[in-house]
């Protein structure tokens, strides 16, 4: 005879609720309870029917996982990959899938949420970006389906479970870092500005040389679209910049290749440093210095959040701040005066 939770619950001494909420990991049931009912449910060989279970709770136990564009660049960029990893982490933990929704634009990638809403095949959705007045929140709000945000939201932000770094004071941070190694004239290279994160790193980076007296001047600032040529104009400047703050590890690598192009070599004659810490970071030559901001905990505490709303309704909106920190190696050094 097959074993059922009533079953379960006689032998842990609770109600069969309590065993349902300990399948579902409820955040309400303590852990002491969790390990009682476990206990017995391995005891006993209990295996839960998950199938049954979301179709009697009207929940498809998946989540939808949204990556801003289609493109393969996309796909081949390590920190989509490590956030994915991070939610992975958790969604298995949790008995939850995932699928993943990718479009060519906002109105593709619309309609493409709305079809998986609507033909009930998750439950949320975690975005893994930022943007202003992106049409996917405005759907997920009016229409009260549970989201979260990795990177601060641009719309509806009190109301928005969000898990983010502080991306100001890092760019505040690394600029500091930076002009504590001698450095007055460093320019920020790969700034694309239309995200939010970008956005508030180099907010920080301006900020940084406003507090010790430095010029932050615009034309000291490239956007993720640069080449050789605009490298090239910039160190023809009369004050040419000792130090380069790159936006992504990513960009480090063309960056590293253009600037020995150039006759620019690293650090001697140009101290870099970068954010995400990929592992591409070590791979460099010379390794990079850069900002590591712990890319697997921002997923995995983004899916934490979701899924407590999504068996939770009531659960409170959350802001989640991942510390970050500058993980330095070869790229960057002292210099005792500019040139």
């Amino acid at each position: 005879m097959a074993v059922t939770i009533k079953d379960i619950a006689k032998r842990a001494n609770v109600a069969t609720s309590t065993v349902s909420r300990v399948i579902q990991d409820s955040p309400k049931i303590s852990e002491a309870t969790k390990a009682r009912v476990r206990k017995e449910m391995k005891a006993l060989g209990y295996e839960p029917n998950f199938s049954a279970q979301s179709l009697a709770n009207k929940k498809t136990q998946s989540i939808g996982i949204i990556m801003p564009d289609a493109e393969v660049a996309i796909f081949q960029n390590p920190f989509f990959l490590e956030s994915i990893r991070g939610i992975s982490e958790l969604a298995n933990e949790k008995n939850f899938t995932m699928a993943i929704v990718t479009a060519r634009s906002d109105e593709e990638l619309l309609d493409r949420v709305k079809m998986m809403t609507r033909a009930n095949r998750v439950d949320g959705f975690i975005i893994l970006y930022s943007k202003s007045e992106d049409p996917v929140v405005d759907y997920f709000h009016n229409e009260k389906i549970p989201y979260t945000v990795i990177g601060k939201p641009q719309q509806y932000v009190n109301e928005t479970t969000h898990v983010d770094n502080d991306n100001f004071q890092a760019g505040k941070d690394v600029t500091k870092y930076l002009i504590e190694l001698g450095h007055k004239h460093i320019a920020y290279v790969g700034a694309d500005v239309s995200r939010t994160v970008h956005k508030e790193r180099v907010r920080g980076y301006r900020a940084a040389l406003q507090d010790f007296g430095l010029i932050a001047d615009d034309s000291y600032v490239l956007d993720s679209s640069f080449t050789k040529a605009d490298l090239d104009s910039l160190f023809k400047q009369p004050a040419r910049p000792t130090a380069l703050i790159v936006g992504d590890d990513m960009h480090a690598l063309p960056l590293q290749t253009m600037l020995s192009q150039l006759g620019f070599s690293l650090p001697e004659a140009c101290s870099l440093v970068s954010f995400n810490n990929l592992r591409i970071a070590e791979m460099l030559n010379p390794p990079l210095t850069s900002v590591d901001i712990d890319i697997f905990t921002l997923g995995y505490q983004a899916a934490k959040s979701l899924i407590e709303k999504i068996l939770d309704p009531k659960e409170m909106t959350k802001h989640i701040i991942v510390p970050h920190q500058i993980v330095e190696r070869a790229s960057s050094q002292r210099i005792a005066n500019e040139i």
